[in-house]
């Protein structure tokens, strides 16, 4: 197999780096060699239920640990991985399930569809072969399916291709600066597309992926996850989710925010006008980008860097 898939990249991370924290969230901390070991159990399950290239793999999980092992897991096994965000509606759901057929829902904390066998994935961690599974998957084969907004009419499926997914990661790394040593912040519901470079890009350059909670938007708590946890790269934001950031670190002179070095934004018209008292403040280093893409194109079409001198 070409080494060009996610997989190949993040073994070769385990292999440099496997003390290092991979993942960080509310519920815990884990190294590339405990990631590794996990991503290895569920593959294996995957694989043995013939689990190969354009077979797909619901993942019924919010963001979290699973989450992220699963993903890797579905990559690893030559699958498309298919999210199905709990958050969203079951009719909506159902609709993905109905039009992408998965052979396998991965889910936990007992959450299901109706008429729909999950698989939880916390047994499969607790039971499964730690061994390592040879990657399966292939430049040219499907990687992963994604809605579209459905702002025209009915969410419209968009699959994805692993060689097309690898370019992006690639993209984003060097756009936003992700290599070891540094910290993603991971907010981006499991929906849209953007949190699929979100996740993986750390993961595959040797940077740590910190997963926000999942649940209703609380910027208090966001601030204090930026300070504490030293984010170094918040990738992507949308920009009104930041703007409430912004003032409540500015009652701390910015210091929850002096760690970013990298901001990107996307998805609306960045007001720099709320942003400017942190971007003039002495505590900012940080680039903001402006990025938009269609689900189609891979998530990301156009780019560019704002102009953030003083003023």
């Amino acid at each position: 197999m070409t080494p060009d898939t996610v997989a190949a990249r993040f073994a070769r991370q385990v292999a440099l780096r496997p003390d290092d924290e991979a993942v960080v969230s509310a519920a815990g901390r884990w190294s590339y060699g405990e990631l590794a070991a996990d991503v290895n159990r569920v593959t294996r399950f995957l694989v043995e239920r013939g689990v190969g290239w354009e077979v797909h793999v619901g993942v019924l999980l919010p963001r979290s640990y699973e989450l992220v092992v699963s993903m890797m897991a579905v990559l690893a096994a030559g699958g498309v991985y298919v999210p199905l965000n709990p958050s969203l509606p079951d009719a909506r759901l159902l609709d993905l399930v109905d039009v992408t057929r998965p052979s396998v829902i991965l889910t936990a904390d007992g959450r299901t569809l109706p008429d729909l066998p999950p698989t939880d994935v916390a047994a499969v961690l607790r039971d499964g072969d730690p061994a390592p599974v040879a990657d399966r998957h292939h430049p040219d084969a499907a990687a992963y399916v994604i809605q579209t907004s459905g702002s025209t009419g009915r969410p419209k499926c968009v699959q994805l291709e692993m060689g097309s997914l690898v370019n992006l990661l690639d993209w984003c790394a060097g756009a936003c600066g992700i290599g070891p040593g540094e910290r993603v912040l991971q907010v981006i519901a499991s929906s849209f597309d953007a949190s699929v470079r979100s996740y993986l890009t750390p993961l595959v350059t040797g940077a740590t992926l910190c997963l926000y909670d999942d649940g209703p938007f609380d910027p208090v708590t966001l601030t204090d996850w930026l300070g504490r946890e030293r984010i170094t790269v918040f990738n992507p934001s949308v920009p009104s989710m930041f703007y409430p950031v912004v003032e409540l670190a500015s009652a701390d002179d910015f210091r929850p925010l002096e760690s970013l070095h990298t901001l990107a934004l996307g998805a609306e018209t960045p007001d720099m006008s709320l942003l400017r008292p942190w971007l003039d403040s002495p505590r900012c280093r940080a680039r903001v980008q402006n990025v938009y893409g269609p689900t189609e194109a891979a998530d990301i079409a156009l780019y560019a860097e704002l102009d953030t001198s003083p003023r």
